[in-house]
């Protein structure tokens, strides 16, 4: 099993500040979209919704309070937006009615799936996910491509940010009849920290960008179900609605008695094609003393670590008969308490997360990255960027819009940096 996720604890003094603001310019070509995606059953903000537009490689995602902004060219005036979500009707709207109205609440109707259109709706699966891995060399690209990322990665300490970090990429994204690895270099990045003096270790989170990739589970299957997914045991639960397409809901859990640290989840299969639209699982860390060995690469000998939580996302998207890797999202929660203080029966909980989103795509100029310029495994990204103030530092680049949490962190951290500098 590889590891999805490795954290490198360290003790470590506070880095001197050096203040960074960047700027691009946003072109006039460029139209801003923005709005609010909400569940028609619910009136609930939808997380993590698809935004996309008609024949048009541009995409984004909804954040954790269903808010997105996104960056279209002004070509695409009269073409539509299209919002998807598990379980909901796509929505169309005419790119032209969202110019200038930041406030647009849009809802999306539930959407039953009609049993009668498949034989299969639940039983034993094991046979559907063997044929679904057979099947992604044909549903997924065969040719390498080009894409355009935006990454977020954070760390809490208890209930506040102490760090954050993001950067827009530049990917290449090997073929999936390939063994070549996906690459990834930083085009342009910024981060925010508040390491106290009174904290004794300092979080390093390391191949960050790297594990976001690996979750790719159709170019890495090996990732979560090894050689041929023997330990684990399958369930088909039914059938739910994706991009106005009937999926296979399958749940997956390991085998009892089994020893090592697997994984329990669901896959989304689209019913027609087999292929792999999306995938939430948790490895199983819960109870288990061994897992911090999974997540730590370094750490005091005094230090104990337990591993509450580790969750994670993939969400894949359709193009002209192919599957493309859209999206994915970590999130590992571990208590920390030391045993040679005074104060060592109080444990701390932090947590890391990550998330990246393909906001572009494109098929020409495919080339792959000098190894100067490629993050690799053991980069700690934090330490490739600079700081920031500046509000209009993306331009015209597509990010995912920061949930009202990650706002108040921003300004929070940010509002230490300039009292810092003054």
């Amino acid at each position: 099993m590889k590891h999805l996720l490795q954290l490198l604890l360290l003790f470590c003094f506070l880095p001197a500040l050096n203040l960074f603001s960047g700027n691009i310019e946003q072109s006039d070509s460029i139209l801003v979209l923005r709005g609010r995606v909400l569940g028609g059953d619910t009136n609930q903000p939808l997380p993590n919704a698809s935004i996309t537009v008609q024949q048009v490689k541009v995409s984004s995602v909804t954040n954790q309070d269903g808010y997105f902004s996104i960056r279209v060219p002004e070509s695409t005036l009269n073409k539509q937006l299209i919002i998807h979500y598990l379980g909901y009707e796509n929505k169309e709207i005419p790119i032209v009615t969202l110019i200038n109205n930041p406030n647009n609440h849009i809802t999306l109707i539930p959407a039953p799936i009609q049993l009668s259109e498949l034989l299969v709706v639940s039983g034993e699966g094991k046979s559907l996910i063997k044929d679904a891995l057979q099947r992604i060399p044909q549903n997924y690209s065969s040719d390498p491509n080009m894409m355009v990322a935006f990454y977020r990665e954070s760390v809490k300490k208890g209930s506040n940010y102490i760090s954050l970090v993001e950067t827009v990429l530049d990917v290449y994204k090997a073929s999936y009849r390939s063994y070549s690895n996906d690459q990834a270099r930083i085009y342009i990045g910024r981060k925010a920290t508040d390491i106290s003096p009174r904290d004794t270790v300092l979080l390093k989170f390391q191949g960050g960008i790297s594990d976001a990739l690996m979750l790719d589970i159709a170019k890495n299957p090996e990732v979560v179900f090894g050689t041929d997914a023997s330990e684990y045991q399958f369930h088909i639960e039914g059938l739910v609605n994706i991009n106005n397409k009937p999926h296979y809901i399958v749940s997956f859990t390991e085998y009892e008695g089994i020893k090592d640290i697997l994984f329990r989840g669901k896959i989304y299969l689209d019913a027609q094609t087999l292929a792999f639209a999306r995938m939430e699982f948790n490895m199983n860390v819960e109870g288990r003393k061994d897992a911090a060995n999974i997540f730590i690469r370094r750490k005091p000998s005094k230090m104990r670590v337990e591993v509450n939580k580790a969750h994670y996302v993939v969400d894949f998207i359709e193009y002209n008969g192919k599957w493309y890797f859209n999206y994915s999202s970590t999130e590992v929660a571990f208590r920390v308490r030391w045993t040679n203080r005074f104060f060592g029966l109080f444990a701390t909980t932090y947590t890391i997360a990550s998330e990246i989103a393909i906001t572009d795509r494109y098929s020409d100029n495919v080339v792959k990255f000098a190894r100067d310029e490629r993050i690799h495994s053991t980069d700690v990204i934090a330490e490739r960027v600079e700081y920031f103030l500046d509000p209009n530092f993306w331009g015209e680049y597509n990010v995912i819009e920061p949930d009202q949490q990650i706002a108040d962190a921003i300004k929070r951290l940010s509002g230490k940096l300039q009292r810092r500098k003054q």
